[in-house]
């Protein structure tokens, strides 16, 4: 499974890619890529996804939201842990991981590698970073 940041967001299985549901659980699923292996509280979900004005219902949608990816992306990825969810992935499932350890191994490599290591790394861009979510009105439902 890939997942992808450098560009619209993308989860890819077996070259499909999935459906990755509404722009709050699209978003949710993008906070929790940016912070790979660390806990994400629901309070800190909440008030990136809705700002100063949640719903009544905040708390059974992210709920819902989180079971929908966990159906999506794999239920031994997306964890309950509180106070929140943390996201395991392995480095090279994540296309910005994968950016970065091209880039680092062409740090003093000979040219030829560095040069072939950095055309991998820039082609895994896709367009601006997380670009489907750029204008997303967090604070509205």
């Amino acid at each position: 499974m890939e997942f992808r940041l450098l560009g619209p967001l993308e989860v890819v299985d077996g070259g499909r890619p999935l459906a990755l549901g509404g722009p709050k659980q699209r978003s949710l699923l993008a906070i929790l890529l940016l912070h790979i292996g660390q806990v994400v509280s629901t309070e800190r979900l909440i008030d990136e996804l809705w700002g100063e004005s949640p719903p009544a219902t905040v708390a059974k949608s992210i709920q819902a939201y989180v079971s929908r990816l966990r159906k999506q992306i794999g239920e031994h990825r997306l964890l309950t842990r509180s106070p929140g969810y943390i996201l395991l992935l392995d480095p090279p499932e994540l296309d910005l991981a994968r950016f970065e350890q091209l880039v680092a191994g062409a740090r003093g490599a000979d040219p030829e590698r560095a040069a072939r290591q950095l055309r991998e790394a820039l082609g895994l861009w896709r367009g601006p970073p997380l670009a489907d979510l750029a204008y997303q009105p967090f604070a509205q439902a």
